[in-house]
């Protein structure tokens, strides 16, 4: 399972961003703003927002490839991580993503076409679907990725291999051997393969933590451009 779509398992495009805002000690503490959807690529109908989060991140690309969020290749980009929940199935939410392949939001066309079959079906076996947009802004492409999934099958095929990336990238390089080699034969890909920086199984694992314990399905959407 050596391909693009399945090759990062890594923490990707995660920064810690917020304040905590001071309060008058006489006064109550206000209720939390509610988070919207600042990207112009609408989520699906009733998707309430979890975590908002811009992100600057140098990205080196092994081999950029049509319908990448990096084909631009490796260098600096700016985006935005948006994670949002809902009550709707599974299957409502992969619907939509097949919707919006044929009907992207105006501007977006998109990036990646005649999607292999196969790869598709694997990656809805394991609670996952996406697709992937581009837009033309000036002399720039911004690129977006939409995941969907049901994190309760994420974490059930992936979740037992997050401790595993801590500890690899701990060890030096000629060590790393034989935490490859069980990840290979646990999910089919070794762990230097599933740190590439461009996945949908990364961002979706990226949210999992957020997402798990809900009783919801979970969209991730990344939109990043190259500085």
């Amino acid at each position: 399972m050596h391909n693009r779509a399945f090759a990062a398992l890594a923490s990707m495009l995660l920064f810690a961003a917020g304040c905590t805002a001071q309060q008058n000690a006489n006064q109550s503490p206000s209720p939390p703003a509610s988070l919207r959807n600042p990207l112009d690529f609408a989520l699906y109908p009733g998707a309430g927002v979890v975590s908002s989060r811009a992100f600057t991140q140098k990205v080196i690309v092994q081999n950029p490839q049509n319908g990448s969020i990096f084909e631009a290749g490796s260098g600096t980009y700016s985006g935005r991580e948006v994670i949002a929940s809902s009550s709707a199935s599974f299957s409502d939410l992969s619907s939509w993503v097949d919707r919006l392949s044929t009907t992207p939001p105006k501007g977006y066309t998109p990036a990646e076409t005649g999607q292999n079959p196969q790869e598709q079906a694997q990656a809805q076996r394991y609670g996952l679907d996406y697709a992937s947009f581009k837009k033309k802004e000036g002399s720039q492409t911004r690129g977006v990725l939409v995941i969907v999934m049901d994190p309760q099958r994420v974490n059930a095929k992936f979740g037992r291999i997050l401790g595993m990336i801590a500890k690899y990238r701990a060890l030096p390089e000629v060590m790393r051997a034989p935490i490859d080699n069980e990840a290979k034969a646990r999910i089919g890909m070794s762990i230097t393969e599933a740190t590439q920086p461009d996945s949908p199984i990364g961002a979706a694992l990226s949210a999992l933590d957020q997402l798990q314990h809900k009783n919801t399905r979970g969209i991730v959407v990344l939109d990043a451009v190259k500085r």
